[in-house]
């Protein structure tokens, strides 16, 4: 099998009803799989852990790790070849009927941009690469809690390990809806409490603790039936990571 398509997931049904007929029409014809990766409980979402789950499942060569907001237009391309791959160059960001565009004073600053060219620093979103390159940097670090820190974990994972990672110079992604996408001064006081906590584990000791992986997480994981084909939908919680 050619592709893995991991999508971390938690109550995000009307998003899911978008992407993934869009994913299964885009890779129509090839070798793939769609994972969605849920995390079954209440806890603050744990995006790292749920995307390290699914890789234990996966069967592709190519991984691409796909949040479930972001919706490639025809021209994105997933390819991979010898370094890992940012397939999104820009990003435009939709309203509820997931058609018009976004005012822009309804977008987080840090984002407005977005439609000329994604911040190259950004690793969110949509990542793809090979076993090996996630072999070789353990995977995400199941540490983090709650919104953000993440992808910047990863980014300087890569840095660390000496792999350079290529972003596409064309890709377009709709950003489907969702309240304060980003904007961490508007979201809930305990989002808000493991964001700045994380932020400083990240400046701190994130490059100490490079090591703890996927390789260290363990988790309650059950595969349910879906009557898509080509698509399997894991749920896990009791996250737990060796350190």
């Amino acid at each position: 099998m050619k592709y893995s398509i991991i999508i971390p997931y938690r109550n995000r049904e009307a998003h899911l009803q978008v992407l993934l007929p869009t994913l299964l029409n885009k890779f129509s014809g090839e070798e793939f799989e769609i994972i969605i990766s849920e995390q079954n409980d209440n806890d603050n979402f744990r995006i790292a852990c749920v995307q390290n789950v699914a890789y234990n499942y996966a069967k592709g060569e190519i991984l691409i790790f796909h949040q479930v907001d972001y919706v490639p237009s025809d021209n994105v391309s997933y390819e991979v070849h010898d370094v890992p791959v940012l397939p999104a160059h820009r990003g435009i960001f939709l309203n509820e009927d997931n058609e018009s565009l976004r005012d822009i004073n309804d977008i987080p600053a840090g984002y407005r941009m977005w439609s000329d060219e994604i911040d190259p620093n950004f690793y969110g979103g949509v990542i793809c690469m090979t076993r090996t390159h996630f072999e070789t940097i353990n995977g995400f670090n199941p540490l983090y809690r709650g919104w953000g820190n993440e992808d910047e974990d990863l980014r300087e994972r890569f840095k660390w390990a000496n792999i350079p990672v290529h972003r596409n110079q064309t890709g377009t992604f709709y950003c489907l809806y969702h309240e304060d996408n980003g904007a961490i001064h508007n979201k809930p006081k305990d989002v808000q409490t493991d964001f700045v906590y994380w932020r400083k584990y990240f400046i701190e000791r994130a490059y100490q603790e490079r090591h703890i992986g996927y390789r260290q997480l363990t988790a309650d994981v059950e595969e349910s039936h879906t009557d898509i084909a080509n698509v399997r939908w894991l749920k896990s919680t009791n996250y737990s990571v060796n350190v």
